[in-house]
């Protein structure tokens, strides 16, 4: 929720531009709109008595704005579904202060409006007293639709190209297993060496990108199914992408096969910042057998988690050298309580990019890792086992041993088999 402070009225025609802004980069926005009359006459301590009621009884993440016209509109990114009837009768308290205060007006029956854009853009048109489609019809600038754009933009070589493979290594005292891999898209690359020339700047810009790559991604992973299966796979997605109907299309691919050992994960700040989307995400994908994780949590974040709350079946940990600095003993002791009720591989300490990651991660309690150090340690199982032609004298699977694309050029094998022993005594 964010909170509403004293800010200048917004004008019809640039709520609806807003309006149509979100919807032509790909979101729906639901709204909620209170319809109070000019003639009641609120102060700014009225509309802030609102605003504080919207913050404790409306969703997060819901946008507050006071109209011109004096009515006041909530604007979500995502679905609302929480019951709004106890914000309705307070702000039925607040207008009959302002009645007995002022000693007049009175209080419309249709006080409280919800609506979806662009859905319902004819019955908001009603509420507002004009005409949305005469008004868009008049030369108003619609926003070019930026994911449209970028779909076009991102070609599936691009997507090939800018792919990254790591492999999930579990170690005991007695050997080391290949558990799975990750295929995730690095945005980063793809932003320098394929989208140079889109200044994509804004968080809302970066946000639709990611979408559009969680649909290329579920593209190629499609393609590359046969080669997959039965492997296990994770895949790095947005809440927003997991609740959509390409979603949907991509799971159903091959009768349901592709994702009898999927994992989806989330990262903590997407998870965050749509937390009821997160939750109703982590059901859906809990009811169709796919495991969920929650990635990129940093040693710090550690202190503000609950472990017995996180209702997700893995979570992945961010190595960090700070470890072994002056906080390692309080950092150390909440990693290894996670490590302790995150059993059965399901911690992962991920970005291992030394030695001492791994070691300091076993000590600690933890047995599966990800990260740089851990691929290069795949470097003599996957020499010995690939098949493919040599690239060079010593090394064969230098590239297709993390880029998809190269591995679909070489004809090399997916080489980090599930249940695969990389050493044992």
């Amino acid at each position: 929720m964010t909170a509403h402070s004293a800010k200048p009225a917004l004008t019809i025609n640039r709520f609806i531009e807003s309006l149509r802004k979100h919807a032509a980069n790909g979101k729906v926005p639901y709204l909620g709109i209170l319809n109070i009359p000019a003639d009641l006459r609120l102060g700014v301590e009225d509309y802030q008595a609102i605003s504080r009621d919207a913050f404790h009884n409306l969703p997060d993440n819901t946008q507050v704005h006071r109209l011109e016209n004096g009515m006041v509109a909530f604007v979500r990114g995502g679905k609302w579904d929480n019951d709004d009837s106890t914000f309705v009768e307070h702000i039925h308290d607040i207008l009959d202060d302002v009645i007995d205060r002022q000693g007049l007006g009175r209080i419309p029956t249709n006080l409280w409006n919800r609506f979806q854009w662009p859905a319902d853009q004819e019955r908001l048109g009603k509420l507002f007293g004009i005409d949305l489609a005469d008004r868009l019809e008049a030369g108003e600038n619609e926003r070019f639709n930026m994911a449209d754009m970028l779909r076009g933009a991102i070609t599936t070589d691009a997507v090939f190209d800018s792919c990254r493979r790591q492999a999930l290594v579990c170690f005991d005292d007695s050997r080391r297993e290949i558990l799975g891999h990750e295929i995730y898209c690095s945005l980063d690359y793809l932003r320098q060496n394929h989208l140079a020339s889109f200044l994509l700047e804004g968080p809302g810009e970066i946000e639709i990108l990611s979408r559009v790559l969680d649909e290329k991604l579920m593209d190629v992973t499609k393609s590359l199914a046969p080669a997959l299966l039965p492997d296990k796979l994770h895949l790095n997605m947005q809440v927003q992408t997991v609740l959509s109907e390409s979603f949907s299309d991509f799971i159903n691919h091959m009768d349901g096969k592709l994702i009898a050992d999927m994992a989806i994960e989330f990262s903590m700040e997407n998870a965050i910042a749509n937390w009821w989307e997160f939750e109703d995400a982590c059901e859906f994908l809990n009811s169709v057998g796919i495991k969920v994780g929650l990635d990129r949590i940093t040693l710090p974040a550690l202190q503000f988690l609950s472990p017995r709350k996180m209702n997700v079946d893995f979570i992945k940990v961010i190595w960090d050298q700070n470890i072994i600095g002056s906080r390692r003993a309080e950092v150390a002791d909440r990693l290894r309580e996670f490590a302790n009720l995150f059993v059965d591989h399901s911690l992962i300490l991920t970005r291992c990019d030394s030695r001492t990651a791994l070691r300091m991660g076993r000590s600690l309690g933890v047995d599966v890792f990800q990260g740089s150090y851990i691929d290069a340690m795949l470097g003599s199982y996957l020499h010995r086992e690939c098949t493919s032609k040599r690239r060079s004298a010593d090394k064969r699977c230098a590239v297709c041993q993390w880029a998809p694309r190269e591995a679909r050029r070489n004809g090399c094998e997916f080489h980090f088999r599930t249940g695969k022993l990389l050493a044992e005594t």
